[in-house]
């Protein structure tokens, strides 16, 4: 048998184009075409109805927003947020194919940085059934933080654009490559000859406390719990192939194994026709097999190519979560200059940058920022998309999710060390004791000692001032009146418990 030639026989695609359009019309689909049709109706019915399930569960879940203040002493590092994430990792719930049906999916946590006229919060978005979780895990590092529930403070902000009184810049916050390469993470900060820790919070918290009056900067992680383990095999592959070693075939889809036995039939000069990749004889068609002992080529990688393996193995060691991150800046029409506050936070963002690794740019897609073709209605579309997937917190609008663990979302929010001396930035005051009886007063000068037992006297019994002595203006302006059984302060032991 000749092979050295083939033709594909174009008679019957001749004759199907040789008839009128309603002749192709009926051809088409007595021919299976209806059928596929159909098939696509059905999906999209299908489609809009998981829908409308969905949005009818999504109404029902109550949301709460919890405002986290730490004491002015912590001496945490971004460790302890570390161990939160890895506890709120237990939120992930087995789905049923019943409960599918029902609208059920996995719902996420936010958690924001804000700075609302230059005082800056630390906000967690979370389902109230959720709430013991979130302030269990706080409480188990941190536990003299003070939790309060405020009101969303997105409410009263316009969602259309242009506006009267506010202008936007926004944009979702995106990896520069792929998902199993890692960011720089705050192991990374700490002075290798002093073993200081250089918090990487610090910049962007003094950026963010610097805006005016009037003006408004939210970072947002949206994080979803995940127990998937497809993107710890893909870094596992890129790994193996990184070390020179033969990654395990993945089992291929049963389309896969359909779609090459229907597209692969060729018609030969002789007219016999045979499916050319299996069956046709000679080894002019048959693939070359590669041996698999090849050496391993980690001996011969640059130790850039080292440092990359060994991040990607690393991070696909911890657990991760479906990620997004926005960021939005809102000013008053006459303060807008948003070089001025987006330049420094993305500076800020910048430090967890690895060229080697991995990166953050803004999504080009959702970026508030149009050079070509309806440039004013494009861009108020593309603000209004924004602010509404950042008020409703959607999982769904903008960029696609992206993996990041627990070190990484440790590295980009955790609470501020107390080297961070933020004016605006609330932190509870640190708890002082008495000083021991025993110890000796000096009363060399009763007189002096005299008057200062009189203030002392006075400050008990005086009314209170009218003075703020304290910074509670988020607290103030956003909290909801809260049950005393949940006012975010731990409880007092029931009396029938032995205490030491």
């Amino acid at each position: 048998m000749d092979l050295t030639s083939f033709l594909i026989d174009w008679s019957a695609v001749a004759e199907i184009g040789s008839q009128s359009a309603d002749e192709l019309l009926i051809y088409v689909f007595t021919h299976g075409m209806g059928l596929i049709y159909a098939f696509v109706i059905v999906l999209m019915a299908y489609d809009v109805w998981h829908n409308y399930k969905q949005v009818k569960w999504l109404n029902k879940i109550k949301w709460i927003f919890l405002a986290i203040d730490i004491p002015r002493d912590s001496e945490q590092t971004p460790k302890a947020v570390e161990q939160l994430f890895s506890t709120l990792s237990g939120a992930h719930t087995p789905i049923s194919f019943k409960e599918k049906m029902e609208g059920q999916f996995q719902l996420a946590f936010s958690f924001e940085i804000i700075s609302i006229d230059g005082y800056v919060q630390f906000i967690i978005r979370t389902p109230d059934y959720w709430r013991d979780l979130v302030e269990s895990a706080i409480y188990s590092q941190y536990p003299d933080a003070e939790i309060t529930e405020v009101n969303d403070y997105t409410t009263d902000l316009p969602v259309k654009f242009p506006n009267d009184d506010y202008n936007m810049w926004g944009t979702e916050v995106v990896p520069v490559a792929s998902e199993i390469y890692p960011i720089r993470t705050y192991t990374e900060f700490e002075d290798s000859v002093s073993g200081e820790f250089k918090d990487p919070m610090a910049s962007v918290i003094e950026t963010m406390s610097k805006i005016r009056n009037g003006e408004q900067v939210w970072l947002q992680l949206l994080i979803r719990p995940t127990m998937g383990t497809k993107w710890q095999k893909k870094a596992k592959e890129m790994a193996m192939k990184l070390a020179g070693k033969k990654a395990p075939e993945s089992k291929k889809s049963w389309y896969a194994n359909i779609l090459p036995s229907i597209f692969g039939i060729f018609t030969l000069n002789n007219g016999e026709s045979i499916f050319w990749w299996h069956d046709v004889p000679g080894d002019k068609f048959k693939k070359e097999v590669k041996k698999d002992d090849l050496p391993s080529i980690m001996l011969h990688l640059t130790p850039g190519e080292k440092d990359a393996l060994e991040a990607i193995q690393k991070k696909a060691a911890k657990t991760g979560f479906e990620c997004k991150i926005r960021l939005i800046y809102l000013s008053p029409h006459d303060q807008y200059n948003p070089g001025r506050v987006i330049a420094p936070v993305f500076g800020s963002l910048k430090q967890f940058s690895t060229m080697n690794l991995n990166a953050f740019k803004p999504d080009t897609k959702t970026k508030t920022k149009v050079e070509w073709f309806f440039v004013k209605y494009r861009l108020a579309q593309r603000r209004q998309n924004l602010i509404k997937a950042y008020k409703f917190r959607s999982n769904l609008a903008g960029h696609a999710h992206f993996i990041l663990n627990t070190e990484e979302l440790a590295s980009l929010w955790h609470f501020p060390s107390r080297e961070i001396r933020t004016p605006l930035l609330q932190k509870t005051v640190s708890k002082k004791n008495e000083p021991p009886f025993s110890l000796p007063i000096f009363q060399e000068d009763t007189g002096a000692l005299d008057v200062e037992n009189d203030l002392r006297k006075q400050l008990r019994t005086a009314k209170p001032f009218d003075v703020k002595l304290d910074n509670k203006y988020f607290e103030n302006k956003f909290a909801k009146e809260i049950d005393s059984t949940s006012d975010g302060k731990k409880a007092v032991a029931p009396k029938n418990l032995p205490i030491k």
